[in-house]
């Protein structure tokens, strides 16, 4: 590799580490827990990532290629050095269950809407059929219990299951918040590290962003977040609705006996998903805003002081 494009990523990689460090000093995590937990990804990622077509990578290529000590490999290999997130893995289900939910042919009606569902293990829109699906093997009935907790679902006077939101984003620092986190930095580094391998020559995925190099004031920036989170969130829901759309035109083809559900299960490729979100780098004079009646009265006030004096 070319010194200067080594130098620039390990540069990159700090503007990565530092809010994931951060965390991790916040939360109590050593730093050898960090590190070991590194050692697991570049392990998992020389094995899934760099394995010689039809060959296993041994423990010396691993060992060669990362690194790290034969020795680093071999506890891995023990399990020892899994890492400690593994048991957290499943904690993002509702979210999944949810985006299931809301873009299956057999879970929505007309124009994308999520149906009630019946509370029934089996049969056809049933929610059973849809943890089956999308959870994971998990139990039904402890499923459901969280997501009511959560407030996701709540029970008709019909005794159906009724999907409250469309978008379920968890409480602070529950497991799924966590793997939330760690999925969405997944999917958006996975895209930015795609779009610039040079190994590629197929076109490169959308990646935009907007931004304001001078900065806001306290009522502009409480302004722009509104209108982030509300055309931000009619923009998902269209994708949402188009995908939606796509999954009932083959379930009509499906039941018109025009297409084969094992072929359209086959011809399946890839999932797809987009995210947005909104970033704010804040400088040594930001105090939190509170809102904008609020910073509107204060400026009313303020006039009201200057026109008495």
């Amino acid at each position: 590799m070319d010194e200067h494009v080594r130098v620039a990523l390990l540069a990159a990689f700090r503007h990565v580490y530092r809010p994931l460090v951060r965390l991790a000093l916040r939360n109590g995590i050593s730093f050898k827990e960090y590190t070991d937990d590194i050692k697991a990804v570049f392990i998992e990622s020389a094995r899934e990532d760099f394995a010689p077509p039809g060959q296993d990578m041994s423990r010396n290529r691993v060992a060669i290629l990362t690194g790290l000590t034969r020795y680093d490999v071999d506890y891995y290999d023990e399990g020892e050095g899994a890492g400690f997130g593994s048991q957290y893995v499943r904690a993002g289900l509702i979210s999944r269950i949810i985006e299931g939910w809301t873009s299956d042919g057999d879970f929505t009606g007309p124009y994308g809407i999520p149906l009630e569902l019946k509370p029934e293990l089996v049969g056809p829109s049933g929610f059973g059929l849809l943890v089956r699906r999308y959870g994971e093997n998990f139990e039904e009935d402890l499923l459901l219990s969280e997501m009511r907790r959560v407030g996701a679902v709540e029970i008709t006077k019909k005794g159906r299951i009724r999907l409250r939101s469309r978008s379920f984003i968890a409480a602070k620092f529950r497991p799924a918040t966590i793997d939330r986190m760690g999925r969405t930095l997944a999917d958006f580094a996975e895209t930015l590290e795609y779009n610039i391998d040079p190994d590629f020559t197929k076109p490169t995925r959308f990646e935009r962003r907007v931004y304001t190099p001078d900065g806001l004031d306290a009522v502009t920036l409480l302004k722009f977040r509104e209108l982030v989170k509300e055309l931000g969130q009619d923009f998902l829901e269209k994708l949402d609705n188009w995908l939606a759309e796509q999954e009932q035109e083959e379930e009509r083809r499906i039941q018109n006996r025009l297409l084969d559900p094992e072929l359209r299960d086959a011809s399946r490729i890839a999932k797809v998903g987009v995210g947005v979100f909104m970033f704010e780098h804040h400088n040594e004079n930001f105090v939190e805003p509170f809102t904008i009646k609020e910073l509107d009265d204060g400026e009313h006030d303020n006039d009201a002081k200057e026109d008495a004096i």
